[in-house]
């Protein structure tokens, strides 16, 4: 449909009708929850910081569901539009067309929908084409694309059966091929409101996933839940592929932001980077204040501290992926790892290891820190890898992934400054201590989180971890009453030790709190939820990640310019970060300052109507107002009352919940005394697999030599065969032998070992090197296929056949320049075989030589005008 029909439709009393009519009614509302949940599993797929663009948003329904995600929508009727910005205030909606290309827009979105069938308002294919590749381009590198599909068969509640492709065409002329059904052309009549959807379109689900497949490596068909007749689908879109441009790509800068880009991936430096590695740095901050360290020293150490504690967590978490490649495989998950060989694994554990190591070495960090960084390399070992993998065995799969990512980093950089320093000043061990006590929290709470939000997935793939074990609502108990107030005691003593030496951090620490507190009451962010059930921004993190090291360096610098640098360095290195708190609390300040004038906006009008009243009447309206603050304030005091009463209840509630955890507490480390049992008993169980592996070696050994002697007997078989041969040839003749050869072949035409045979006894034999080469190409075998047909050319270079099947060989390897030639060699050969034109034009067609390729299709035509 054009424009003009489409905002003729969609005017403001169909938008205001739209969600109760076809969202909310029986008919649709499961279709709607279904869609509603998938969104919500693909968001959480994507994690934290996702941004959503819903094309052809509608009335924002869908989008009002998440308002915790920074989300935008796009649409060609402003009165659909309108009803959208009333549901959902604080997201961004563009009028306009999909269709439309928006450079602002390329990679931006990392979730990229259209719902409501809206695709099928374009006014041909090629403008569908248009719309995927608009999808394509709005989506980001790890973004994800989804899109319910309308099907041939939906719209006549699966009684209509058309297929893709069709190839009995017989009855078409009998000219042979094939016919492919791309989609068909449907109307609705809405009787109700009267208004005409007119020749929309509806694409076959085939045609859709070829559409995505051209800028997606993975695209799959998820299929809802059936609530009636029919069976809707929906497309969903991984993996974005690179897009390819003709433009030379000359530019050092652009090359090298690609190969960071895909190194980050391989490392997954996306999962770490920004979130792990700042608390380490305001850690090695607080360190350089306390012992007010040599400027150029402490510059020099945190770098080479940052380079080392890098090298580990890239290691931590190529050696994960490489455990979990089976796994990941089970719930089509992406793993970096797995697209690599064994020994390139091998190699990049290696090569991280050693990294890791060098600077501490060389720059002599001291002996705690270099052993403490080999037990951090140990525990994301044995964390991941079999036979311990202790993130499969509960309490201590998260005690080591705590560990190991938290804990030791946070000891290695305190015990690397306190090597530097010749007398360790008291409050520096204090430090390191509540330092190394805070993170041990801070990553308990963390990876609780983790399994939490991934507790779906881990039993989908039969993957044990300590939440999959237990109850949610027992696990967020956990986090909420126990893990985090004991993380913010701890927090709060490490700020307390480090304002001994810089006490302006303790005034910035409680504005943070203060803006934290204003950020709930003003309810301009989720609640200050310490456990939330899935992926959102984690509380205080925002304070470890960007705040509290950013706060120190800035400390540093007022103190000592030279650090400056490093200043410099810490922004631009975590500059995302950075950029998205600091938007944050901007919109924080601007939120709180608008409420705050309408305050006092409403406070004057006030003002100016109770001074426009006669005396008496003002007299009496404040008697009256006296009376209704005082019923008011009875009335509040009678619920403030109530409140305390159930806070009392909370409270004997929460000591129960308390006690019960003791015992439960109790209970695990009975748990761990059977743990160690099972310990001593994998090890029992481990010696016996030693043993049983050095006898299958034995009969290994055993059976090489068995393997040895049965060679032997082969070889002096085919010696008996080639004598037999010999022979044969002598008393029957070379062509009786071969009669007897071609015989066998047409009975066993996929017997590749005839074939070779045959040609033993006659080498240039055309006919049956034709037919090994059709048998390896219908094995898809096409490499062995185009060795075949260029030995035969040796013996026959002007044979027409063997060229023009040569040529379709290498064009299904796609080795367009050799397949090219070698179509050209066949039309020298024989000008008048019209698809030998008609292959070419394809691949060049493909190739975007348009000019090229008509003319060898005018050439096929001619030679036969019904072949395309």
């Amino acid at each position: 449909m054009n424009k003009n029909d489409v905002l003729e439709i969609y005017d403001e009393d169909y938008a205001q009708k739209y969600n109760q009519r076809f969202l909310l009614n029986e008919r649709s509302k499961n279709n709607a929850d279904f869609e509603q949940e998938t969104i919500n599993k693909l968001l959480s797929e994507i994690g934290e910081g996702a941004k959503w663009l819903d094309v052809a948003c509608g009335t924002g329904y869908f989008l009002s569901c998440f308002p915790e995600i920074e989300r935008a929508g796009l649409d060609i009727s402003p009165a659909m539009l309108k009803v959208a910005k009333q549901a959902n205030p604080d997201a961004l909606f563009v009028q306009g067309d999909y269709r439309d290309k928006r450079p602002q827009w390329e990679e931006k979105w990392d979730f990229v929908s259209c719902m409501w069938w809206a695709y099928c308002y374009v006014e041909s294919l090629s403008q569908l084409e248009i719309v995927v590749e608009n999808f394509a381009d709005w989506t980001s590198e790890r973004g994800i694309c989804f899109l319910p599909v309308c099907e041939p068969e939906e719209i006549g509640t699966g009684k209509l059966k058309l297929p893709y492709i069709y190839t009995n065409s017989g009855n078409l002329g009998g000219y042979g091929g094939s016919i492919q059904f791309e989609g068909v052309i449907w109307s609705w009549i809405d009787e109700e409101s009267g208004r005409k959807h007119l020749n929309l379109l509806a694409p076959q689900v085939e045609y859709m996933v070829n559409l995505f497949k051209k800028h997606f490596e993975q695209v799959e068909v998820i299929e809802y839940s059936s609530f009636g007749e029919g069976q809707r689908k929906a497309i969903v879109a991984r993996s974005k592929r690179q897009k390819e441009t003709l433009e030379t790509k000359i530019a050092v800068e652009s090359e090298s932001t690609g190969l960071f880009s895909s190194f980050s991936k391989i490392i997954r430096g996306g999962n770490w980077w920004l979130y792990k590695i700042p608390p380490l740095l305001a850690i090695a901050y607080a360190e350089i204040i306390l012992m007010e360290l040599p400027v150029i020293q402490s510059i020099l150490t945190v770098l080479a501290l940052l380079f080392s504690i890098s090298s580990l967590a890239a290691y931590g978490h190529i050696v994960n992926d490489i455990f979990d490649i089976e796994v990941d495989e089970r719930v089509s998950k992406n793993n970096s790892m797995a697209q690599f060989s064994s020994w390139q694994r091998l190699l990049l554990c290696i090569l991280f290891a050693a990294t890791g190591f060098v600077l501490p070495i060389l720059m002599n960090f001291g002996t705690w820190a270099i052993i403490l960084l080999g037990i951090n390399y140990l525990l994301p070992t044995i964390y991941s890898a079999p036979p311990l993998r202790l993130k499969e065995r509960g309490i201590w799969g998260v005690i080591s992934d705590t560990a190991g990512a938290h804990a030791i980093p946070t000891l290695i950089f305190a015990a690397t400054f306190l090597h530097l320093s010749t007398i360790p000043q008291p409050e520096s061990i204090i430090l390191t201590i509540a330092a190394t006590a805070w993170s041990f929290c801070a990553g308990i709470r963390g990876i609780l989180l983790h399994q939490l939000w991934d507790r779906e997935n881990d039993l989908k793939s039969g993957v044990k971890t300590l939440v999959t074990s237990l109850d949610v609502e027992k696990v967020r108990f956990w986090i909420s009453y126990i893990i985090f107030p004991i993380e913010i005691l701890l927090l709060s003593l490490l700020v307390l030790v480090i304002s001994r030496f810089a006490p302006i951090l303790l005034v910035f620490f409680i504005l943070y709190l203060l803006l934290k507190t204003i950020n709930i009451k003003l309810a301009l962010a989720n609640a200050f939820e310490p456990a939330p059930t899935r992926k959102a921004n984690v509380a205080l993190h925002d304070f470890y990640e960007v705040w509290l090291p950013l706060a120190l360096i800035t400390l540093l610098s007022i103190r000592e310019p030279l650090f400056l640098i490093l200043l410099l360095l810490h922004i631009i290195l975590f500059y995302p970060s950075i950029k998205q708190r600091i938007t944050d609390l901007v919109q924080l300040m601007v939120s709180g300052f608008k409420g705050l004038t309408n305050l006092v906006k409403f406070t004057n009008e006030y003002e100016q109507k109770v001074d426009f009243l006669p005396t008496n009447q003002q007299n009496q309206q404040g008697l009256e107002k006296l009376q209704v603050q005082l019923h008011t304030s009875q009335t509040e005091f009678t619920k403030l009352n109530s409140h305390l009463q159930q806070t009392q209840e909370q409270l004997e509630q929460i000591q129960a919940k308390f006690q019960q955890t003791q015992g439960e507490l109790q209970q695990s480390q009975s748990q761990l005394h059977t743990s160690q049992t099972e310990l001593v008993q994998s090890q029992s169980d481990l010696q016996q697999t030693q043993e049983q592996s050095e006898q299958i070696q034995a009969q290994l050994r055993q059976t090489e030599k068995e393997l040895a002697e049965s060679q032997s007997q082969l070889h002096i078989s085919q010696t008996e065969l080639v004598q037999l041969k010999s022979y044969l040839q002598q008393t029957q003749g070379v062509e009786r032998v071969m009669s007897y050869y071609r015989s066998r072949i047409a009975s066993n035409p996929d017997d590749i070992q005839l074939y070779h045979q045959a040609l033993t006894i006659k080498p240039d034999d055309v006919q049956i090197s034709l037919q090994l080469g059709n048998a390896l190409v219908r094995q898809n075998r096409f490499d062995d296929a185009i060795a075949t047909y260029q030995t035969v050319l040796q013996f026959h270079p002007d044979n027409f056949e063997i060229h023009l099947e040569l040529a379709k060989a290498l064009e299904k390897e796609k080795k367009w320049d050799e397949a090219i030639a070698s179509y050209q060699c066949a039309i020298e050969l024989n000008p008048d075989y019209s698809w030998s034109h008609k292959h070419l034009g394809d691949i060049l067609a493909e190739r975007g030589q348009i000019d090229e390729a008509s003319f060898f299709y005018r050439h096929a035509l001619q030679l036969q005008p019904r072949i395309l």
